[in-house]
Parts: structure tokens; sequence; C-alpha cells
């Protein structure tokens, strides 16, 4: 299984550069931080997601910044699991299951102190 992972700051005008990179690198999932969505339908979001992948994300409702996601192959099973609620960072976490096993991915964002 090929993973990337990129701390984008902001999808606000990067999408397009990341849809490309995820289908030119051939990953099987990507994840990102700092991606600066609101919502799970946020239009940034949505955008940097090539045809043929899903994403699983948790997005920064809060305050500006943040945000993580999972892009992943459809071609993979794909089940969320449940993190506790945490103040000090955000995450997401899903088990991808291939033809050769499952792989625990899970996506941290530490935001810098104040």
């Amino acid at each position: 299984m090929i993973v990337g992972w990129l701390n984008i700051q902001s999808l606000s005008n990067k999408n397009d550069a990341v849809e490309r990179l995820i289908v030119e690198r051939s990953f099987d999932a990507m994840a990102l931080t700092e991606t600066w969505h609101s919502a799970s339908d946020d239009a940034r979001l949505r955008l940097a997601v090539p045809a043929g992948y899903a994403v699983v994300d948790a997005a920064r409702q809060t305050r500006r910044g943040g945000g993580v996601a999972i892009v992943s192959r459809k071609t993979l099973k794909c089940a969320q699991i449940s993190l506790p609620t945490c103040e000090s960072f955000e995450a997401v976490c899903v088990r991808l299951t291939a033809a050769n096993g499952p792989v625990i991915l899970l996506n941290v964002y530490r935001p810098g102190s104040g």
C-alpha cells in the first residue's frame, strides 16, 4: 500500500495540486493536515478528492486553520475508528483493508500552543 502525508496549510488554492499529486503518485491513501476546512461537505476538501477516492475527515469548527483528512481509494475497504475527543490535537483514524491485509492509519495534527 502506498501512503502519503502532506501538511497542506489550506486547501483553498491547492485542491487541484493535491488531487494531481494523489493521482500521479498512485497513492492508495493520503493523509492531509491543516486542511482549513470547516465541515465534511466543504468544497475545498471535496475538490481535492480524485474520482475513485473517498475521504474521512475531522474538520475544525471553532476557529481558522487545522482540520485533518484521509483520502483513500474506494477499492479499499475503509472503516473509521472512533477516537476520544481531545482539545490539544486533532486526529482521524481509519482501518483500510486491501488484498494483502489491513492497515491502521492515524492522522494527527497538533496545533501550536498559545
